[in-house]
């Protein structure tokens, strides 16, 4: 998905951006770039993790760090865009496969999330990101 494919804002842009980063493993530092210095991730229970969770900026990029290298892919398919103003709300496939065991789950299997995440931006970079995953039940591993 590219974002010359079809005319979107600069907002959609730069979550398009995220998501490709994300696709190639980018982690880190790396992904610094798009999150205003007081953004705030926030992650509502799904089949993963019961627990609302939330993270600032150093927290995100902590955790990207401690994720490096669990999955072996992830792509993003996004099949409906909304945007007001200041807020991106997209809607989205997520798909992956694991490159290590971590916890129950196992190298091999496959993730896939049917997915609505809202991205509020302030100074044209994301301040608030929020996601609902909903998990299709974990596959075996192979």
């Amino acid at each position: 998905m590219t974002s010359e494919e079809v005319h979107v804002s600069d907002q959609q842009a730069l979550v398009i951006e995220l998501m490709q980063a994300l696709e190639s493993g980018a982690h880190g530092e790396e992904l610094r770039r798009f999150f205003h210095e007081d953004v705030e991730q926030v992650e509502y229970p799904s089949l993963v993790d019961p627990r609302v969770g939330r993270r600032r900026l150093d927290g995100m990029i902590a955790a990207s760090v401690l994720g490096a290298g669990m999955l072996a892919f992830q792509r993003y398919d996004v099949s409906r865009w909304i945007e007001n103003e200041n807020t991106v709300v997209c809607q989205a496939e997520w798909h992956a496969e694991l490159a290590k065991d971590a916890g129950a789950l196992r190298r091999g299997q496959r993730l896939h999330t049917y997915s609505v995440l809202i991205f509020t931006f302030h100074d044209e970079k994301i301040i608030r990101q929020e996601a609902y995953d909903c998990y299709e039940p974990f596959s075996e591993a192979p």
